[in-house]
């Protein structure tokens, strides 16, 4: 409970927000991204799923007046990998959302962190094969 309490009064974390030291990478192209609870809502919306033509979701709005617009790092295109620890490979599109809005809602937790990769670096979805021939 004390470091709950130290996080809410301590300057420090906001600092770091300030110079977006919440975007951390891997070793394999992927980023893992800390949003703080900032606001009442995260400020997501997602496509794809197990269950769609997309086997992983995808982030495809980001509000303005949401947590992880005001955090930054997560950008609109990106892969979710996981949500606070948890694989969202093999899970179905609902299933997706409501553990993102459980991890959002979890009081006991400050922040909720993604690992996401950029949809051009994985190999899960697939390359556009079309040629666009245009007329001049």
């Amino acid at each position: 409970m004390q470091r709950l309490s130290a996080e809410q009064n301590g300057s420090t974390t906001d600092q770091i927000h300030e110079h977006n030291l919440n975007v951390v990478p891997d070793n394999r192209g992927n980023l893992h991204v800390t949003v703080k609870k900032t606001k009442p809502i995260l400020g997501i919306a997602i496509e794809g799923g197990a269950n769609t033509k997309h086997p992983l979701p995808r982030i495809i709005n980001i509000h303005e007046n949401g947590a992880a617009y005001e955090a930054g790092g997560l950008e609109v295109g990106q892969l979710i990998l996981e949500v606070d620890g948890n694989k969202v490979e093999g899970l179905h599109h609902e299933e997706v959302a409501r553990l993102i809005a459980e991890c959002f809602a979890n009081r006991e937790k400050l922040e909720i962190t993604f690992l996401v990769v950029e949809a051009k670096k994985s190999n899960l979805e697939p390359k556009p094969t079309a040629l666009i021939f245009l007329e001049a």
